[in-house]
């Protein structure tokens, strides 16, 4: 260890003369790429009971777009032509194939073709697209067969647009069903635009990791828009999902029990129509905009084996266990969910230390604007969650931030305000939910056990005393729904959960 602390300094000034330099040469620049990022340490809380090993690094080389042109393999796409200058790629019957390491840049349109990279598993390939557009009618404009590591970069400036059609033909033993296919590491980074439109199924799909940090993508899906089957990791770039019948952001990994999470620290995610919104074994999020809009849950977190299980929902049935594997840790960032199923899902444990996030959850009754198995713990963070009754939960006990849950006595129509002022008439949180709703949850790092705050939504007004660091009103144990009116009181078991969550 103290090797690596004598070390580290030594590396950064490194790092910093290469970056200094960095329009001095292209040979500069491609020295830099070598140097990897190791420094970054996860924020958020991490679940004790989970295997799911997080990984918030990013190498140099996802971050870095640039690439030396002098020594670059040049693509021209021209209708149903490709032409190739430099070495390590062919083309032939409108398939661009990559067989080595290397930087290619592609520019032009194809009418009926691909991009197919075939390089051994130790390769690095960089596919620079520099106004692209290609369509593919019977497979995956862009097909990672084998290397160690593709990079598409998005040239600054440009717009680039893949499609696909309702058919595909599978050529090997591979089952490719996305736009970008890959069976190795992915990286898309860049200043450039990517569109992209499906008619078969997914949008990107990486059998490893999917790593994001820059660009623009425009993705509308037929199936899942982000698809990792290792993780997906975004660090920036600004990104609008419409999927009609898959999820927004996406991975799970049946094979491999630390594998299978989504982590997202900055960038602009906007996904407008989607089963799930985002949807991982583990789910952190350390920052960035993020503004979900799905027909069944907006963060849900579940494991493979329980992909298409949902933790609400059972008609007032049997209720699920705690998968201890399973957690959403949101620690930074402005969050939006506007969800017909569950807002905040997880089929283990919630843990919330930073961040604002409001929540216009479900308006049916067997579905809870938050919803989990494990616990709920909140230490940090503003956040205002509004749904129906039927499902209510509160925040855990175990929390050391005040929160309520408040079921009011009649519902209120889409657009009425949610507000909380103190004593002296102060506004700590305000909301105005897309949705109606019944139910309220709320916590900040203003309110203060012991004291009062008066809720107030639409012509429904209520003081309510803080008489404990979870407090809530009606019924919240496993007899049933909780119940508005009666006054505000203690919540009625241990974590302070509703519906017919069993307790943990």
């Amino acid at each position: 260890m103290k090797r690596l602390k004598f070390f580290a300094p030594f590396l950064l000034i490194i790092m910093v003369l290469f970056a200094g330099c960095s329009n001095a040469s292209n040979t500069t620049a491609a020295a830099a790429k070598a140097v990897t990022a190791t420094t970054a340490a996860l924020t958020a809380v991490v679940s004790p009971t989970s295997t799911i090993a997080v990984d918030p690094e990013f190498t140099d080389r996802d971050l870095d777009a640039t690439y030396d042109d002098s020594t670059a393999v040049k693509i021209t796409l021209d209708g149903s032509n490709i032409q190739v200058t430099g070495d390590g790629a062919t083309a032939s019957n409108g398939v661009l194939t990559i067989t080595k390491e290397g930087t290619y840049v592609v520019t032009g349109n194809l009418t009926d073709g691909q991009i197919v990279v075939a390089a051994a598993d130790t390769d690095k390939v960089q596919i620079v697209l520099n106004g692209v557009t290609i369509n593919c009618a019977d497979n995956a404009p862009i097909y990672v067969k084998s290397a160690d590591k593709v990079f598409v970069t998005l040239n600054k400036d440009t717009v680039n647009t893949l499609t696909d059609s309702a058919v595909y033909v599978q050529t090997d033993e591979n089952t490719v069903d996305a736009v970008i296919f890959s069976k190795t590491d992915l990286t898309i980074n860049g200043g450039g635009t990517l569109n992209i439109t499906t008619n078969y199924n997914h949008g990107i799909v990486s059998k490893d990791d999917l790593v994001i940090t820059g660009g623009t993508y425009n993705i509308t899906s037929a199936n899942d828009a982000l698809n990792g089957k290792n993780s997906v990791k975004i660090k920036d770039g600004t990104i609008t999902i419409t999927s009609s019948a898959g999820k927004g952001i996406t991975s799970k990994n049946a094979d491999d029990t630390t594998k299978g999470y989504v982590y997202i620290c900055g960038g602009t995610i906007t996904v407008k129509n989607s089963t799930e919104g985002i949807e991982g074994t583990a789910i952190v999020v350390e920052g960035g905009n993020i503004d979900l809009t799905s027909s069944d849950d907006g963060f849900n977190g579940a494991s493979a084996s329980a992909a298409e299980t949902d933790t609400g929902g059972k008609g007032g049935g049997g209720a699920m266990e705690n998968d201890a594997n399973v957690y959403l840790s949101i620690s930074a960032g402005t969050i939006h969910v506007n969800a017909s199923g569950d807002g905040l899902d997880s089929n283990g444990n919630i843990y919330i230390s930073g961040g604002t996030i409001n929540v216009s959850g479900p308006t049916n009754g067997g579905n809870g604007a938050l919803d989990y198995n494990g616990t709920a713990d909140i230490s940090g963070g503003t956040v205002v969650i509004a749904g129906s009754t039927g499902m209510a939960q509160s925040f855990s006990e175990s929390s050391t931030q005040a929160s309520l849950l408040y079921n009011l006595t009649s519902t209120c129509a889409a657009g009425t305000e949610i507000k909380l002022t103190d004593a002296s008439g102060k506004t700590v949180v305000s909301f105005t939910p897309d949705k109606t709703y019944q139910s309220v949850v709320i916590s900040s790092p203003e309110l203060v056990q012991g004291s009062t705050y008066t809720l107030t939504c639409g012509s429904q007004t209520v003081e309510i005393p803080l008489t404990a660091m979870v407090t809530s009103n009606g019924q919240t144990g496993m007899g049933g729904p909780g119940q508005g009116g009666g006054g505000p009181s203690q919540g009625g078991n241990p974590g302070g959960q509703g519906g017919t969550k069993p307790q943990q």
